[in-house]
């Protein structure tokens, strides 16, 4: 499945995800979108359907008949629009799915309020795949259970063309440089863009800002709005930009550079701010009220260890996966210089970046965003 095909891409789908985090802290929202969903919940008349609620790039449709083929499981898929909406329709709708995807901090998130359930990652033969430090994700952990299947993961950097950016910004405030002006391009991600403030202004948690860090925050991007050449939607739109030059400086997921060299672009650089990386790891969840506990394992183990797949998901979605067998398919298949680019074989880096998780004030967070772009 290509960006293209699904109209948005991985990360494009944390763009509303600020605003539409407020329905966790106020309560009022997500009964419609519950119930635009509650269609994908039904089950065939034959043979168990569960009800998958998660991102375009954890599954191929091959590989879901597989999947069907081998264990008589068969799912029907709803793609998430962001963490946030996910939290909110699990809470809305109870046991309408099954299996639920998300992000990094919004996991511990999600099974302390009770919206999923921890299981014995050892018990799934395709944990074995794993490299060792997916097995053991700390924030993750609920006694000697798992509360989700590692899938994949990126740090956020900073992508530069060095024609034109002559000194490495290796810090986010030399995004700010006049020099650079109507030359940036990044995603339409609120959260995110906040948090690249936060980092660039000492916030402690930059995706969980205190109302005067979210101040600071706000100045910061005041100073950088200038410089932005346009917000996009999809990011090969980051990568198209780099290509033609119209930009000189994009931020983005893990290869960008060697998207651009793909697409026949100039020879992009990459810089790694001083103040810390933003980033994120996924996986999935067994809902608490899902009707189909008892096939959960079964199902993610059939999915998840259909190794010549992930080795496919990693070369057309571009981030590495937590899968160690994946990586050595793609080093016996001549992919090794590529899965090396990514970091593929280094999932330990992530743990080490500024993760990407619910925020007690997110309503601010949209609301400093808008107020300095949405004009």
């Amino acid at each position: 499945m290509t960006e293209r095909e699904t109209g948005f891409t991985r990360r494009d789908v944390l763009r509303g995800g600020a605003l539409g985090a407020a329905g966790l802290y106020l309560g009022g929202t997500g009964s419609a979108l519950a119930a635009r969903m509650r269609p994908f919940a039904a089950r065939e008349a034959e043979g168990v359907t569960i009800a998958w609620l998660t991102w375009f790039d954890h599954y191929f449709p091959q590989q879901l008949k597989v999947t069907q083929k081998e264990t008589g499981i068969g799912a029907r898929t709803k793609l998430a629009p962001s963490d946030s909406e996910i939290y909110t329709t699990i809470r809305q709708t109870g046991s309408q799915f099954d299996i639920a995807a998300a992000d990094a901090l919004w996991v511990p998130k999600m099974h302390k309020d009770g919206l999923t359930q921890s299981f014995d990652l050892s018990a799934i033969p395709a944990s074995k795949q794993l490299y060792p430090a997916a097995r053991n994700i700390a924030i993750w952990k609920d006694g000697s259970n798992t509360m989700a299947f590692p899938n994949g993961w990126s740090t956020i950097q900073v992508y530069y063309n060095p024609k034109y950016v002559k000194t490495k910004p290796d810090s986010y405030d030399a995004l700010l440089d006049p020099k650079y002006r109507k030359k940036i391009i990044y995603e339409n991600s609120p959260e995110t863009f906040v948090a690249f403030a936060g980092l660039a202004t000492g916030a402690k948690v930059p995706y969980d800002q205190t109302l005067p860090e979210l101040a600071r925050s706000k100045q910061w991007l005041k100073k950088l709005k200038p410089n932005i050449l346009k917000i996009v939607d999809q990011n090969f739109e980051t990568v198209n930009a780099l290509k033609d030059e119209s930009a000189w400086i994009g931020l983005g997921n893990l290869g960008v550079e060697l998207r651009v060299k793909d697409a026949g672009g100039p020879p992009i650089n990459v810089a790694y701010p001083k103040e810390g990386l933003a980033g994120w790891f996924d996986g999935e969840q067994m809902v608490s009220k899902s009707n189909h506990k008892d096939v959960f394992a079964k199902f993610i183990n059939s999915v998840e260890g259909q190794t010549a797949w992930i080795a496919k998901n990693f070369i057309a979605n571009g981030r590495p996966m937590f899968n160690e067998k994946a990586y050595k398919l793609l080093v016996n298949q001549g992919y090794k210089h590529r899965a090396d680019a990514f970091n593929y074989s280094k999932p330990e880096l992530i743990f080490k970046a500024h993760l990407q998780g619910p925020s007690k004030n997110p309503q601010a967070i949209t609301d400093a965003f808008n107020e300095v772009f949405g004009g």
